[in-house]
């Protein structure tokens, strides 16, 4: 490995203590100090001022939750790439070294992909091209087309600006209402601008309960905020439930896959990635549900629910040549030219 033939320097080894301690604060100085070759009164001293920095922001200076597995066997960060540290955030990755006893993030991560490419292949529950929906339809007429108490999850990405938080989310919030099953899940995409707006129009149908905030956090060029001076990493994922979930316990960090080729915005240009928006409906969604998407643009959710498989899907957007878009893709997945 590159580490063992190249001497680290100082900054690398303050990162690697940082690193252990945000893993495992318990381990005394001195063990640190021999797990990264310092003396421990540097690693004391950096465990102070992480403490120090805890204080004064009233937060945990860290972006990850750690596996026990990981905590235990804090020696696995030494050495760590950067790609490895970020694989390593993802809890399932943790959980998968844990299995294996693994010492290798990025093994673990593509063995997690390896078997949801292949659980995607084979789906319990068949889904045909008559088991998706397009149609188009404005959220503000409140789209009578979808029954009532027939839909189990929505995901739905408005835009962002705030008169559309003003003038959408209260109506978003009458359709699932109106829509969703008892302990059906409404997921909705927002930045954190108008957040309190948001979260008001959300709460005006009283069919509703606010359930988490999930964070969608985006690999992409970090957008600066300068009205609220803040430089953003992430965007909100909030999720209200009709009744009461009874579902799986749900990790609310999402990590947003990378998209180099900026593939997500090929079909509109607000599109989302299919990768992640994948990742929302694998932890939010199972086989048999109907998924629906009241804004879906190109089409991301669809896709992501037709690749996931075993779900039903409907689907719509007041712009027709989205609708169009979305339809065209949804040929093409089931074989068609166009």
């Amino acid at each position: 490995m590159a580490h063992k033939n190249k001497p680290l320097t100082q900054a690398d080894k303050r990162k690697q203590i940082e690193d252990i301690l945000r893993v495992s604060p318990q381990l005394s100085s001195r063990k640190i100090a021999e797990l990264v070759g310092v003396s421990p009164t540097t690693v004391s001293k950096i465990r102070k001022e992480l403490s120090n920095k805890i204080v004064q922001t009233g937060q945990l200076d860290t972006q990850a939750e750690y596996h026990p597995y990981i905590q235990e066997n804090p020696d696995i960060l030494i050495g760590l790439s950067e790609r490895s540290l970020r694989a390593l955030k993802n809890y399932d990755v943790q959980v998968k070294m844990a299995e294996l006893r693994s010492r290798s993030p990025r093994y673990a991560q593509r063995l997690l992909y390896k078997e949801r490419v292949e659980a995607n292949k084979n789906p319990a529950i068949t889904v045909t091209e008559d088991d998706v929906e397009v149609f188009v339809g404005d959220v503000r007429t409140g789209l009578h087309q979808i029954d009532d108490n027939s839909v189990n999850v929505i995901f739905v990405d408005p835009p962002y600006n705030k008169k559309a938080v003003e003038e959408l989310y209260k109506h978003i919030a009458s359709v699932a209402g109106r829509v969703l099953v008892e302990g059906g899940s409404l997921l909705v995409m927002c930045g954190g601008a108008h957040l309190d707006v948001a979260m008001r129009e959300l709460g005006t149908d009283k069919r509703l309960k606010f359930q988490w905030d999930i964070a969608y956090v985006c690999p992409r060029s970090t957008p600066l905020i300068h009205t609220r001076k803040v430089t953003s990493a992430y965007k909100h994922i909030l999720w209200f439930v009709k009744g009461k979930y009874e579902g799986k316990m749900v990790y609310d960090v999402i990590q947003a896959p990378p998209d180099p080729e900026g593939t997500d915005k090929s079909f509109h240009v607000w599109g989302q990635s299919v990768e992640g928006v994948k990742e929302v409906l694998r932890r939010l969604s199972k086989e048999g549900d109907v998924v629906c998407d009241f804004m879906c643009g190109g089409g991301s959710t669809v896709v992501a629910a037709l690749e996931l498989g075993g779900r039903k899907i409907i689907a719509c957007d007041v712009d027709e040549e989205a609708v169009k878009t979305t339809r065209k893709r949804v040929r093409r997945l089931f074989g068609h030219d166009r």
